[in-house]
């Protein structure tokens, strides 16, 4: 039962609070936020300000994730209220007029609300939003501040400023230069905005108006029942999304910072020596369990596992002998081809191919099989962070001392020492072996850990 508030420059958090007292107030939102957040029935999240120039805006499925968590989600002022015009029908609550604008129409641009803030915690505000100049014309016309003929022309002058360079002092300096019969007209606007601030920021007040609705009960349950399922999707990205941001587990109870479930899995799926073995249990599990009629599929006896995924099979059509020779060539070496039985050949393609959905990754989220015992897992969290230190504390030596501009065959061959693979074939199987897509997803994962390798920091027990 908690309220979330998502704000910048358009509210301060002790605003928030005495508005809404409990409530957990955070920076301006970006992709990933919502996921790394435990929503669900009984949540609220109030959407004020969100990122987009500098990093990924928060995504339309993360909003309708929270939705069919069971969460309230509420939107206005500025990133809320775009989001809010463009879901309203999947049951996010628009409040206030700059929603309003946005969802009849009268407002179409982003950069209506857009301001440029501080990247410091307090995020104030540098810029003046359209958004407020249009309302603050619009009042000083009704209070006889002003023309109307002047408003249309000091609107137009603002448009044409970029939003990182709108305020009222460039306002005034670009109608004193481009159009001087309203220089007068521009001081006079802005001397209305700092003498009446209740009608000249708009996004503020639209702001307080969304954390009083947020405070009433909402009628009619978490989520609208009419809401098309489609709308509300659980795809292979969502769910990568949330096992990408939500936070790592370091300790019991404990997390750290900038550091996902999805870094820990990508560490052990790297490095990890037990994995493979893992991960043919996963695979093994999920093929087993497709199948009618197959018992014990949770057993923990790999036989017994290898004959249900293999009966599995059978039922789809899969055999060795149905298999063309170009599926062999395409997941076993041609020395693997040439040894073993056809039994253990075959579970070896059926390993390495299984995907959870047609062309889709082999995992998306970090399923509870995968994980490592509590303290190995712990131990991949930090080895994480080192990494992330030792290549910024690289970065600031020189701009292409960073892990993307690694020579690829130094990371191919960083691979070819871990996993003790020879040659482009063995170095495919093995990141096969690991649950990876291809070699080249390996790679990129390993990017991030190589220089840590070669100083020797990553912790022996997760690394092996």
């Amino acid at each position: 039962m908690t309220i979330h508030v998502f704000l910048g420059p358009t509210l301060s958090p002790e605003e928030a609070r005495q508005a809404v007292p409990g409530a957990v107030v955070h920076p301006p939102i970006r992709h990933g936020d919502l996921l790394a957040l435990h929503l669900g029935p009984g949540d609220t999240v109030v959407v004020i300000d969100g990122v987009f120039h500098q990093t990924a805006p928060v995504r339309h499925k993360e909003l309708t994730d929270a939705l069919r968590r069971g969460a309230r989600v509420i939107g206005a002022s500025s990133m809320g209220a775009l989001r809010a015009a463009e879901l309203w029908q999947c049951g996010m609550e628009g409040v206030g007029l700059v929603f309003g604008m946005y969802a009849r129409g009268d407002l179409d641009a982003d950069d209506e609300v857009a301001v440029g803030h501080l990247p410091s915690g307090d995020h104030r505000a540098l810029t003046v939003p359209l958004v407020n100049i249009r309302w603050t014309i619009a009042n000083a016309v009704a209070e006889d501040a002003l023309t109307a003929g002047d408003g249309d022309v000091l609107l137009e002058v603002a448009r044409s400023l970029h939003y990182t360079q709108r305020s009222w002092g460039a306002l005034v300096h670009t109608a004193s230069r481009t159009h001087p019969e309203a220089a007068e007209a521009a001081v006079a606007l802005r001397a209305f905005a700092e003498r009446r601030p209740d009608l000249s920021d708009l996004k503020h007040r639209d702001a307080l108006l969304a954390l009083a609705h947020a405070r009433e009960p909402r009628p009619g349950g978490p989520v609208p029942a009419d809401i098309p399922a489609p709308l509300v999707p659980r795809t292979m990205y969502l769910e990568r999304w949330r096992a990408l941001h939500r936070p790592a587990t370091a300790a019991p109870g404990g997390q750290v910072a900038d550091v996902g479930e999805l870094d820990q899995l990508r560490f052990q799926q790297l490095y990890a020596p037990d994995f493979p073995g893992r991960y043919r249990r996963f695979a093994l599990r999920r093929i087993a369990g497709g199948g009618a009629g197959h018992a014990d599929v949770a057993s923990t006896d790999d036989s017994a596992l290898a004959d249900a995924a293999l009966k599995a099979a059978e039922e789809r059509g899969i055999t060795a002998d149905r298999l063309p020779d170009g599926a062999w060539a395409s997941w076993l070496t041609e020395e693997e081809r040439a040894s073993g039985d056809a039994r253990s050949r075959l579970l070896t393609l059926l390993v390495r191919s299984f995907r959870v959905g047609p062309g889709a990754a082999p995992f998306n989220d970090v399923p509870a099989e995968l994980r490592d015992e509590d303290g190995a897992w712990a131990l991949s969290a930090g080895a994480v962070a080192a990494a992330d230190r030792l290549n910024t504390q690289m970065a600031r030596t020189g701009s292409r001392r960073t892990p993307r501009h690694l020579p690829g065959a130094l990371v191919r061959r960083h691979l070819a020492d871990v996993w003790r693979a020879t040659g482009p074939d063995g170095l495919a199987a093995a990141a096969h072996d690991r649950g990876f897509f291809s070699l080249e997803e390996a790679e990129e994962a390993a990017r991030r850990f190589v220089l840590l390798h070669r100083v020797g920091a990553a912790p022996r027990t997760a690394a092996g």
